[in-house]
């Protein structure tokens, strides 16, 4: 049977190594589960274009470029921006000092180009 501490290092050795098991095939889920066989690279929840993409909300800063929003809820942002995009879902822009925009589905405007502090894409 071995003795007492020969029995402790065993089931430690058991307990690591289903841990890493475990976490091995969670990554590999997470891998090759996901939406598409995506790269880390891919996988940006928000990012600088020179274009709004398909299926964002976008804001373009005064500057020219848009920022691309893909996920639902709220992103915080600290800048100015003109014109909103929806090519998607619909969004709520929020401003420091003025009230908040709302951007319907599938629509475009223009916004005031006071600092926007937030917007929230509803899915």
């Amino acid at each position: 049977m071995g003795t007492l501490r020969s029995r402790l290092n065993l089931r430690s050795v058991k307990k690591v190594g289903s841990r890493m098991a475990l976490a091995t095939a969670l990554g590999a889920a997470a891998i090759v589960g996901g939406p598409g066989a995506a790269s880390a690279a891919d996988v940006q929840p928000q990012y600088w274009n020179y274009k709004c993409d398909d299926g964002r909300a976008c804001v373009y800063h005064v500057n020219g470029d848009v920022w691309n929003v893909e996920h639902c809820g709220v992103t915080g942002l600290d800048d100015f921006y003109r014109y909103a995009k929806a090519h998607g879902n619909a969004f709520t822009i929020f401003y420091a000092n003025i009230p908040s925009v709302f951007i319907p589905a599938w629509s475009e405007r223009s916004v005031p180009s006071s600092r926007a502090t937030g917007v929230q894409v509803y899915c």
